[in-house]
């Protein structure tokens, strides 16, 4: 690796470091756990058969609900990086408009009646580490005992299993893959809010990859994931049997250490270098984990000529925003599937409209959120992602709450999710169901690809991604 690159390449890994926590990137192996065991108050009575989910929830009274909002601040850093970012105002401004939205939800019904009391807090991303991530959960569990918490950039194996060893609804917008099985174990305690379940996205991201001629001509896929336990099972019994099926007969899987800033860039090098030696000339990224972007800024990028897939999970954006940290003709021919529309798209490289009258919980959120003076500094789509999260998390919760026995448990959360169905419609979303057995309520999807010569207002360098497709619902 030449000095050049060697700079690019510890440059990019820097700030993906910190961007992980609220991008869909992840800082510690493993991000993606068992709900087995667990740290924390009440781990015996959750784990008891029934018992702990049965039993009256924390945090509620006859008048409130505790609700916790953690908010990752990363400071100045991606900003004296030199990097270019979306600018979404901070935790200031993130969490006025987190107050403005409980306060119209307390005016207006509150959440079953009673009126949410919320509890929010910074995640101070250069203090990342397995015992601060424990540390705030014993904050909102033990010290204000919430009902429920909505929460990004929680990638420290420790955060769920501590949520739920305190009985703590986690209404979950980090971009982590869980799949069906991880959400058995969890439940009823574990949801993603803004993300699709991962084995049947993966499912329909190869399908979508198969109808857009991405494997036509493929000498060999190469499939990159991390090296944890949801990512292996969607490997092994989706990923292998369907490039068989189709008639792929050369692949790999190369899992990747994503522990470390260290072992993420070492193993990500190695996996380009062994698809090259072994004459694969398509790169199959699943899981996110900031991956994709560590892997095109290593020098092997430019010595393995390939295709590359690109979801949400990976942050389109920072390809978009940060062409000189990467090999950039490595997008050439990207394609792939998203489900974030505040991620996927930038604000003139989409025809739809901000806020988007299908999703009229968009439109209300961006209401609510600019009458309370908590508009981030530029009006677009993409800068209202992370406080748009929070307003969707609790315009669900009430949803949620309003159907829900006054005697609230978690078991009883959980049958008034998934009495929802199609009622409740996403500010964050294409589409979302809270059908029974969903925990993660993305259904719907857009096909995405790489369009190398659109121009965008706010940039210098042309490319972006467009749409390869309409609303595609996700096929179980």
């Amino acid at each position: 690796m030449n000095s050049s690159r060697l700079t690019m390449f510890r440059s990019v890994v820097a700030l993906l470091a910190c961007a992980a926590l609220i991008a869909g990137c992840s800082g510690s192996k493993g991000s993606s756990n068992s709900g087995q065991g667990g740290s924390g108050a009440g781990a015996g009575a959750a784990n008891a058969a029934g018992g702990g989910a049965d039993q009256a929830s924390p945090g509620v009274t006859a008048d409130t609900v505790n609700v916790g909002y953690l908010v990752v601040d990363i400071g100045e850093l991606s900003k004296n990086l030199g990097f270019k970012n979306i600018e979404d105002g901070g935790f200031d401004v993130t969490s006025k408009g987190i107050q403005a939205v409980v306060n119209y939800v307390n005016t207006n019904g509150g959440v079953g009646g009673r009126k949410i009391n919320p509890i929010i807090k910074p995640y101070l991303g250069q203090n990342d580490a397995p015992d601060y991530a424990e540390a705030q959960c014993r904050a909102f569990t033990q010290d204000s005992q919430v009902f429920a918490i909505a929460m990004d950039g929680q990638f420290q194996n420790n955060a769920r299993p501590c949520y739920k060893s305190a009985r703590a609804i986690m209404l979950d917008q980090t971009y982590v893959p869980h799949d069906q099985q991880e959400f058995n174990e969890y439940s009823p305690y574990l949801w993603s809010t803004s993300l699709p379940n991962f084995d049947t996205f993966v499912k329909n991201l190869l399908v979508t990859l198969k109808n857009s001629g991405w494997f036509d001509g493929a000498q060999g896929v190469a499939v990159l994931a991390p090296d944890a336990e949801v990512s292996r099972r969607v490997s092994t019994s989706i990923v292998a049997p369907y490039l068989q099926s189709i008639g792929v007969t050369k692949s790999a899987n190369y899992f990747i250490d994503i522990s470390n800033i260290g072992t993420l860039g070492a193993t990500s090098s190695a996996a380009l270098t062994g698809a090259k030696n072994k004459g694969l000339d398509r790169v199959l990224t699943i899981g996110g984990e900031r991956i994709l972007a560590v892997a095109l800024s290593a020098s092997e990028a430019q010595d393995l000529k390939a295709r590359y897939s690109i979801t949400s999970y990976d942050n389109p954006a920072f390809f978009v925003d940060n062409p000189g940290t990467i090999v950039p003709e490595a997008r050439v021919g990207m394609a792939g599937l998203g489900f974030s529309p505040s991620s996927d798209m930038r604000a003139d490289s989409s025809t739809e409209p901000f806020p988007d009258p299908a999703r009229p919980n968009e439109g209300l959120c961006k209401q609510i959120i600019d009458g309370a003076g908590a508009a981030p500094p530029e009006g677009k789509r993409e800068n209202y992602r992370v406080v748009m999260q929070f307003c969707d998390a609790t315009l669900l919760l009430k949803s949620a709450l309003d159907k829900a026995p006054k005697d609230l448990t978690p078991n009883a959360f959980k049958n008034a999710m998934w009495s929802l169905g199609s009622s409740y419609t996403s500010a964050v979303a294409y589409g979302t169901n809270w059908s029974t057995g969903q925990y993660a309520g993305v259904t719907t999807v857009k096909g995405l690809y790489w369009d190398n010569s659109c121009t965008l207002s706010d940039r210098t360098d042309k490319g972006c991604f467009r749409f390869g497709t309409g609303d595609q619902p996700l096929v179980p």
